[in-house]
């Protein structure tokens, strides 16, 4: 009898099927439920960790934005000085110009480059191609700076839009030397400072366009774009992009402020990178720059701006008196 003897070597007899008539299921299952109370008593709660990501990339640190109603009020002038500091850049909100009629100026900016590309296509002394100057600002009076061609009934729309904008951002131009002036740029006068409105088109020839002349050409550099884009900065801290958008102007600092400042400020390149969209026919895109700079800098160390041996009125006058000598000399012998 194999079998019998298997079983008999068996520890305990089997384990009974478990019921599974009407009313019994809890029964049986009681016997398990107080064996796992008491095989759990001894066990340690377990918790699981908290997850865990570096501040940077919790939080990462981005240039401030500031109300414009606030900084004019003067409660933010330290967080704007502060974010020009640490990363040459800030933004500016509640600007006043509004969504809408930034629409309406982009579909008139399409109109007016379509005009400008045929001039120069006819005229190549205008090569105006992906920037337009509209209106530049000296001594507080605004006056428009287009080309002729440019300045017509056709595009009323646009001027009227542009002198109203031109307006708005003057004076938010004249809040933020204020701010910047009050600490960092001692000295430094609204009454200094010339100012030129662009509009702008995107994406750009990059073969137009020189980082380091962009940089030593201006102050302060003003960005208003005209839809959502990726705005790019690349300083000495390395690079930086975040979300620009048209309810908010970026603010960059350039060669000119830096120098004024002793370096205490550091000039950084901007960039806008707007995004194609399929549903546009045209995938142009368009913004508002304004380029603010000071006569009274001087660039001492700019590599495109090296003065070469200057010829002094003595040295003149001594190279006319070696000539005559020269010549008398000449006339002697012969």
């Amino acid at each position: 009898m194999p079998l019998l003897r298997c079983s008999s070597q068996l520890p305990a007899p089997p384990p009974s099927p478990v019921p599974t008539a009407k009313g019994s299921r809890n029964a049986a299952n009681e016997p398990l439920r107080h064996f796992l109370d008491s095989a759990t008593q001894g066990l340690p709660e377990l918790t699981l960790p908290d997850a865990h990501m570096p501040a940077a990339m919790r939080n990462p640190a981005l240039p401030s934005v500031i109300d414009y109603q606030k900084l004019k009020q003067g409660t933010m002038d330290t967080v704007l000085r502060r974010s020009a500091k640490a990363f040459g850049a800030f933004g500016i909100c509640g600007h006043g110009i509004s969504g809408q009629d930034l629409i309406l100026m982009a579909n008139e900016a399409r109109h007016l480059f379509e005009d400008s590309d045929a001039q120069n296509h006819n005229d190549k002394r205008h090569r105006q191609k992906d920037t337009i100057p509209c209106v530049q600002s000296r001594k507080g009076t605004l006056e428009f700076t287009a080309p002729k061609f440019l300045d017509d009934h056709k595009h009323r729309k646009f001027w009227i839009q542009m002198g109203n904008a031109a307006g708005k951002l003057e004076g938010i131009v004249e809040q933020v030397i204020m701010a910047l002036s009050e600490e960092e740029l001692k000295g430094m006068k609204m009454e200094d400072m010339e100012s030129v409105i662009w509009v702008c088109r995107y994406p750009q020839d990059d073969n137009e366009s020189d980082e380091n002349d962009t940089l030593w050409d201006h102050a302060l550099r003003f960005y208003l774009p005209m839809e959502h884009c990726i705005f790019y900065v690349q300083s000495q801290r390395g690079p930086l992009s975040f979300d620009a958008a048209p309810h908010t102007i970026v603010v960059t600092l350039g060669k000119q402020l830096e120098e004024w400042s002793e370096g205490r400020l550091k000039c950084v390149h901007g960039e806008m990178i707007f995004m194609p969209s399929r549903m546009e026919q045209c995938d142009a895109s368009f913004s508002i720059e304004i380029k603010c700079s000071s006569s009274n800098l001087k660039y001492k160390s700019h590599p495109h701006h090296k003065s070469g041996p200057l010829i002094t009125l003595l040295d003149q006058l001594l190279f006319l008196l070696c000539l005559s000598f020269l010549y008398q000399f000449s006339h002697f012998i012969f």
